[in-house]
């Protein structure tokens, strides 16, 4: 359920990014990318890993069949909470200026005050949410979510609309307002939810709880911190090596590269990310067995799922990006368009690199490889600030769309090389990759046409349907998916019944 929540809350996310371009054009959802990386930083010192941290305290003393300890365990949370987000907040409007002029748009200030509220409001939710996912329920953390993204949809497309006739700055920080009215919403309603749900425990004997929080809050912290604090200092950096090469409208590169184009990139990711998600107690409890074959076993599926549903969409972001992006931004300026389909078309690989290093990093953590993980990651971060600020300003922002791709493979090729040595060579994997990979090459020949038709729609539909085609087709005669893999998939029962119809399996 949390899994298919935050799936639909990350599609929908990405469909508002979409919205909000078309609302206040590229430099206007440049200003809002520039805030973000900052709010995302301070979350994951104060508070995301609250959540995690509870449900593993509440369980193991429910466990225990200590439900009175629970209440100490919620109460000192709690205080953290309000403590944390309180000094988050605080830091974020004493240093909105500062960190306004480190952009070199002194104006933004005020869409760091706009968003500061909702730092608060996130540490506390995560006190209850941290206690619904303690006690096995998963419903609350993922109808907050669904909540939350709609209020901000509605009210951020909305104030944005509104308060675009005072200036493009004030619209931006009414969608950022809009923020944090929806993280408000989204702590109301699992608060309330909490407040039903735990009648009964609140009236158990109070017992002293025998967990500390730290130990285990700060290493789930750490191993949340190295993407958002990559995505921070890039935020200070792209835009004022943009100016430093001469760019004159640095802050809509910038927005386009991490708004538009994110957007498109991660949507798809989101698809893989779901895999990945299932996949992390699986290879803990097969690694807790010492069952290496199964483990080699579940990480060749997930891996090859997570490429098999990733290369279409990398096909259809770097071939197609033109039409796609003709489709999703049509009020963008041509200049703007022309940029967004470039660096879509440049970026696009990173919808395979980065759903493949999502799935290797959930599997080298549930095999308690955190530390690896960390390492790899942060070499791969630091070679993409190193590109960024020798070639940005020579190269402009493609350059910042180079970085993100040498990140993603270092990472991955990091994490391969030690997953290899921990568990040994999969030479089945390497044989379906390569299939997938002859698979994707002939869909991408079959697409090209669909670029010399004129009108956007018809040549994504062209694209999507003969390339999507040939892409099956071509993966089923090559035999590079089993009958269990294709159970996976949506509709996957429905489709390996019909495969057996026609005597593709034998059995099912």
């Amino acid at each position: 359920m949390l899994a298919v929540c935050s799936i639909a809350a990350k599609l929908l996310g990405g469909v508002y990014r979409i919205a909000l371009t078309y609302v206040m054009g590229a430099e206007g959802i440049g200003y809002y990318q520039l805030v973000f990386p900052f709010f995302a930083l301070l979350l994951a010192i104060t508070s995301n890993a609250i959540p995690l941290t509870l449900s593993r305290q509440i369980s193991a003393e429910l466990s225990r069949d200590r439900g009175g300890a629970v209440r100490a365990i919620v109460r000192k949370a709690a205080l953290y909470a309000v403590f944390a987000g309180a000094v988050g907040a605080t830091v974020t409007v004493l240093l909105s200026g500062l960190m306004a002029s480190a952009q070199s748009q002194a104006e933004v200030y005020i869409c760091y005050i706009a968003i500061a509220p909702a730092i608060i409001f996130v540490a506390l939710a995560g006190v209850f949410k941290g206690w619904f996912l303690g006690h096995g329920n998963t419903m609350p953390s993922g109808v907050s979510q669904i909540v939350e993204v709609f209020v901000k949809f509605g009210l951020g497309l909305l104030f944005a609309y509104l308060l675009m006739p005072r200036g493009l700055t004030q619209a931006v920080a009414g969608a950022l307002i809009a923020v944090s009215i929806s993280e408000f919403v989204s702590l109301l309603t699992v608060f309330i939810w909490y407040a039903v749900s735990a009648k009964d425990e609140r009236r158990l004997p109070s017992l002293a709880t025998q967990y500390k929080f730290f130990p285990t809050f700060l290493p789930i912290t750490a191993s949340g911190f190295i993407f958002p604090l990559i995505a921070f200092i890039d935020s200070v950096m792209v835009v004022n090596l943009l100016i430093k090469g001469g760019v004159s409208d640095a802050v809509s590169q910038y927005g386009i590269l991490t708004g538009p184009v994110a957007s498109v990139i991660n949507m798809p990711i989101v698809l893989a990310m779901s895999i990945s998600v299932a996949i992390v107690p699986a290879v803990a409890s097969a690694m807790a067995g010492y069952d290496v074959v199964s483990v080699k076993q579940k990480t060749a599926t997930t891996l090859k799922m997570c490429l098999m549903i990733a290369m279409p969409f990398f096909l259809g972001g770097a071939i197609m990006s033109r039409q796609v992006v003709g489709i999703l931004y049509p009020s963008l300026s041509q200049s703007h368009r022309d940029l967004t389909a470039y660096l879509l078309s440049l970026t696009a690989i990173n919808v395979l690199l980065l759903s493949m290093l999502e799935a290797l990093d959930a599997i080298l953590q549930g095999l308690g490889r955190l530390r690896p993980v960390l390492i790899n990651i942060s070499v791969g971060g630091l070679l993409k600030i190193l590109i960024e600020l020798i070639f940005v300003p020579r190269w402009g922002i493609a350059a910042s769309g180079v970085s993100s791709i040498v990140f993603y493979l270092t990472a991955l090729t990091l994490n391969g090389v030690y997953y290899n040595k921990l568990v040994g060579k999969n030479a089945k994997l390497f044989k379906s990759i390569s299939k997938i990979s002859l698979s994707g090459a002939i869909m991408s020949v079959v697409m090209l046409p669909g670029v010399l038709i004129r009108n956007n729609i018809w040549a994504l539909v062209y694209a999507v349907c003969v390339g999507a085609t040939a892409y099956m087709v071509s993966l089923l005669v090559m035999r590079a998916v089993e009958q269990k893999e294709i159970q996976m998939l949506p509709l996957g029962n429905k489709l390996a019944r019909l495969l057996k119809k026609t005597g593709y399996y034998k059995s099912v």
